[in-house]
């Protein structure tokens, strides 16, 4: 990024309170260790600033992304264009990583959770507290927020299971409520009418504590034994397709620990590409165009991308 448009990016956000980090490498910022630099990076103290920078960046037509934890993430290797909003870092305000019990009735027991709250911290809040309902995201990585926009799950059940309503950012940059039953959550997608989730209500259960540690450690076990959980990431590449899992059409084609450059397709689990050390977005690019074409072509299925890819 130049001086100039630095200092046009400085311009834009003076009196901005919280952190900005220009020209920042995205690779220290995403599970899959890839990517190139974002002109901007922010972290905001509160929910005003955020609305005030969604507000300034639709004015003065600069391009905004909500990054979350960077775990679903492929950012291109020539980096990210204006400005990245990120609520999950420590350099954000603490009011993005709150939890809290905010009712108990007949339905079960409702949380409110910043969409800066990791999953793991989430998950380790429901034990502590004897609630059930989220041992699904045992092992899933992320944000909140990011399983929100996501609807996140696994072994047959998502985060819609559990949503009750949702809190986000308008394009108008108003903070709004949404009920969950208002918003469309699909498989691996949801259409918020917003450019950012700021938090969630979930609903879930009384349990018993020892019942719900089992059941999250079995998740983790059963995760360390299929997933490359221990490489750099960003996930299931590719949605599984109605009646069929992803990871089989790709073994089924010859693909597994296929690579190219420094991107290789995991002996464990074929839906993942492994940073093996220094690979750049344009390896991990041509693998999937790559296994893409190879499943179409062999078993006349089309592949769906999970993974958010980002930049230029």
């Amino acid at each position: 990024m130049n001086t100039k448009r630095q200092n046009y990016l400085n311009s834009v956000l003076t009196g901005f309170k919280g952190v900005v980090l220009f020209n920042e490498p995205m690779s220290q910022h995403t599970s899959f260790k890839i990517g190139g630099p974002a002109e901007a990076l922010v972290f905001p103290e509160n929910e005003a600033e955020l609305s005030e920078i969604i507000r300034l960046a639709r004015t003065k037509r600069v391009p905004l992304l909500m990054l979350g934890e960077g775990t679903n993430l492929l950012v291109r290797d020539g980096g990210i264009r204006g400005i990245v909003v990120s609520l999950s870092s420590k350099l954000a305000g603490d009011g993005f990583r709150n939890i809290v019990q905010i009712k108990e009735d007949a339905g079960g027991v409702y949380i409110y959770a910043g969409a800066g709250v990791s999953l793991p911290i989430l998950l380790n809040y429901t034990v502590q507290k004897g609630l059930s309902g989220l041992e699904f995201a045992a092992g899933i990585p992320g944000s909140l927020g990011g399983a929100v926009i996501m609807n996140a799950g696994s072994y047959g059940k998502e985060i819609r299971d559990l949503l009750d309503s949702v809190r986000i950012v308008d394009r108008g940059g108003d903070i709004v409520e949404l009920p969950a039953k208002g918003i469309s959550l699909r498989y691996r997608s949801t259409h918020i009418p917003g450019i950012a989730v700021v938090g969630a209500v979930l609903r879930l259960q009384r349990g018993e504590t020892e019942r719900i540690r089992a059941t999250i450690k079995e998740h983790l076990l059963r995760k360390k034994e299929t997933q490359p959980v221990a490489r750099p990431n960003a996930g299931s590449i590719f949605k599984n397709p109605e009646g069929m899992t992803a990871w089989k059409l790709i073994d089924s084609v010859g693909m597994r620990g296929a690579s190219i450059g420094k991107a290789i397709v995991s002996e464990r689990h074929t839906n993942f590409i492994i940073n093996n050390g220094g690979a750049k977005a344009r390896d991990v690019l041509s693998l999937i165009r790559l296994i893409g074409s190879r499943v179409e072509r062999e078993t006349g299925v089309t592949l769906e991308l999970e993974v958010r890819i980002v930049g230029a």
